[in-house]
């Protein structure tokens, strides 16, 4: 592809990309950046309660500092300043989460944080000290106090990723905050808030990297199935929001994703090797229509760390797959891929996604990476985001 039409592409992609507050339901909007130029997007959502002409703003996940300037500028756009946000809540404990809470902190030092102890174990070590911390256990209570008219219920998905992993299901919008769960990948450029059914292979490949085991995501999808009213939307903190047909859809592909250690099992399962040497394939098969055939062969015979011969037979020009299928997918197409242009790597993901979606096999982690984003999206910086200054009156009131 030449500059010119690359460069009509990138404009037309980015043209594409929502921005401001993306409303999610009445009353709660995604405030966080959608980016084009990345895999994982990293949602942050603002619910705003209204009782007897007072409003209370909760902030659900606040967030990546890589992201804070957009977040700021649409919470402020909704609720006129960070210091209007009464109540944050974290799922768990990761920087893509949490990063933003010290700032929130800052601007309003009395906010409440809802979190499990084994998050806040781990959520301290950002120092902040906000006055009230809710530890929200089930065991103790399934209601957490955002708002006295409109309690939320607690979800405990333990091990989705995290032990202390907590998500919050608001019954007045019959929305489930689920945190990672339920958070997937996208294809460059695919920013889009809601989700349709073709989401499912980035969401089943974040889950299949992230996830330790299907046990606990069958712990978690009974948690949801069990919760009255019925949930309408699923809003995780990374991908796409999960609404109308796909909420029931998804939940029964969750229940059945191999995921994490259970994929350890499906190297040595030979009732897949068919089904990846079906994928490994149309790969090359795709692959071949740039490369040709010789080149192909070239690269997949070479030796390497990976050992990727060890597991690929080559006889003159063809490439045959013999063992060890779904980790050997892995590594033919990061040979085959590496110092590619990024449409080419793009296409080529497409067919293995396409293919272990068509065959019902656990998709290979073949995301091509965060390192395909322009380092200038992001800014690598040596300073936290500017943080927002208290006021005066707050000042003079703790000291």
């Amino acid at each position: 592809m030449n500059a010119e039409s690359e460069s009509d592409k990138l404009s037309a992609r980015d043209a594409n990309v929502p921005t401001g507050p993306l409303e999610v339901r009445p009353g709660c909007w995604m405030v966080g950046k959608r980016n084009p130029s990345t895999l994982l997007q990293c949602n942050t959502y603002l619910r705003t309660f209204e009782s007897r002409g007072t409003k209370t703003n909760v902030c659900v996940d606040p967030g990546s500092q890589f992201d804070f300037t957009t977040i700021a500028e649409n919470i402020t756009q909704l609720t006129g300043g960070l210091d209007n946000i009464q109540a944050l809540s974290l799922n768990h404990q990761d920087p893509d989460v949490v990063g933003n809470a010290r700032f929130l902190f800052d601007a309003n030092p009395d906010v409440t944080v809802m979190v499990t102890e084994e998050t806040w174990r781990l959520v301290q070590h950002l120092l902040f000290e906000p006055k009230r911390v809710e530890f929200v256990n089930p065991v103790r209570s399934r209601l957490a106090s955002v708002d006295p008219q409109n309690p939320w219920r607690l979800v405990p998905t333990p091990f989705c990723h995290f032990r202390g992993a907590m998500a919050f299901y608001d019954p007045e919008i019959r929305t489930l905050f689920s945190g990672d769960l339920f958070g997937g990948l996208n294809e460059l450029g695919m920013v889009h808030l809601v989700a349709d059914e073709s989401d499912w292979a980035g969401i089943a490949q974040f889950h299949q990297i992230y996830m330790p085991s299907r046990e606990g995501l069958r712990y978690a999808v009974r948690q949801i199935r069990a919760l009255d009213p019925p949930v309408q939307v699923i809003a995780p903190q990374h991908g796409h929001v999960i609404t109308g047909g796909l909420v029931p859809l998804f939940l029964e592909r969750m229940h059945e994703l191999l995921v994490g250690q259970d994929l350890l099992t499906v190297e040595l399962d030979e009732s897949y090797l068919k089904s990846y040497q079906e994928v490994f394939a149309r790969m090359l098969a795709r692959a071949g229509q740039d490369l040709g055939r010789r080149e192909i062969a070239e690269r997949l015979s070479r030796l390497g760390d990976d050992r990727l011969e060890q597991a690929v037979r080559v006889q003159g020009n063809h490439v045959y797959l013999d063992r060890e299928a779904y980790s050997a997918v892995v590594k033919a197409f990061a040979r085959l891929t590496t110092g590619e242009p990024p449409d080419f790597v793009n296409v080529l993901r497409d067919v293995v996604l396409t293919a272990c979606q068509e065959l019902s096999v656990p998709i290979p982690p073949i995301g091509t990476g965060v390192q395909d984003s322009p380092i200038t999206d992001y800014q690598v910086v040596n300073d936290p985001p500017t943080r927002p200054r208290r006021s005066s009156a707050r000042k003079r009131r703790r000291s």
